[in-house]
């Protein structure tokens, strides 16, 4: 069965942020899909990871580097 139909994700554009291709101390390898439609949902979740999980401060600086991380795939 194909993952999409596991995971019950509808057929589109999805947002993902692979927290496994930026350098890290901890080795994290956190990858997170949301709709393309839903930006900036993902934007805060990816902001709420990296202040939890990696110390950042929550600034523009910040969310606009991990927007730019943000890449779209065909699903």
């Amino acid at each position: 069965m194909e993952l999409n139909k596991k995971l019950e994700m509808i057929s589109g554009r999805w947002l993902v942020g692979n927290c496994g291709k930026l350098p890290s101390e901890k080795n994290c390898k956190l990858v997170m899909m949301a709709p393309e439609g839903q930006r900036e949902d993902m934007l805060d979740a990816a902001v709420a990871h990296a202040i939890k999980s990696h110390g950042h401060q929550d600034t523009p600086e910040l969310r606009n580097e991990l927007n730019k991380f943000l890449e779209i795939v065909e699903v």
